[in-house]
């Protein structure tokens, strides 16, 4: 081979080398990052605080006939929320319509797409005096809560469950997962991740008032107003 081929020889080479390489790294830098990878994890997304508006019922949606006999107690900071009573049976919170002074919505669930619970409410008689709840609006109230597994929480409207040392259970859960019956205490919004503390009541005794079995501290995904 003449000298000016083994050189045009070795450059060639030379390149050869630098492209394999170059598309090694690139190569690598595509599996140490996966496609639609993200540094932020859900628990570190602020939490959703909604100003909850009651949407008019679809025309399918049942209508029951009762009557509404005080404040609602699972929102009762807003006006339009109430306690109400259907034969035996309580709603809280019924939201008023807008644009109607006859009927509510009852049973809503804003966090997802289940409308089984949702009637209308036909009033039988006009609605009672507010309660005026003096001392302000706390800013980390909620009627509606959804954690961060999606789990969702609504509050106790009669006798909270209370534990042995002085823990009192504030919201039920419809939670899968053991240990997830309920959240203690007040919702936490220190920060723009609103947690709550979340756990379940000790069934292995018949020790009243019974014994926290288990607890953790989890992110709150959205909380309705």
């Amino acid at each position: 081979m003449s000298e000016g081929k083994r050189k045009v020889f070795i450059i060639i080479v030379l390149l050869l080398v630098v492209v394999f390489g170059v598309g090694q790294f690139f190569s690598y830098s595509n599996l140490a990052q996966p496609s639609g990878s993200s540094s932020q994890n859900n628990s570190e997304v602020a939490t959703q605080v909604i100003d909850y508006s009651p949407l008019s019922p679809a025309s399918s949606t049942p209508i029951e006939k009762g009557s509404c006999f005080a404040s609602s107690i699972a929102a009762p900071y807003r006006s339009d929320a109430w306690r109400c009573s259907v034969g035996n049976a309580i709603s809280d919170p019924c939201f008023e319509i807008q644009g109607s002074t006859s009927t509510l919505a009852c049973g809503q669930n804003p966090a997802g797409t289940d409308t089984s619970s949702t009637f209308t409410l036909q009033l039988t008689k006009p609605l009672p005096t507010p309660t005026v709840i003096s001392g302000g609006v706390p800013s980390n109230w909620a009627w509606l809560v959804e954690l961060g597994d999606g789990t969702i929480c609504s509050p106790y409207t009669g006798t909270r469950p209370f534990t042995a040392t002085g823990e009192i259970a504030t919201y039920a859960c419809n939670s899968a997962q053991p240990g997830e019956d309920m959240i203690f205490g007040d919702l936490n919004n220190s920060s723009s991740v609103w947690i709550a503390e979340i756990g379940s009541l000790s069934t292995s005794t018949k020790q009243f008032p019974p014994v926290i079995a288990a607890s953790a501290t989890v992110p709150i995904f959205a909380v309705w107003q």
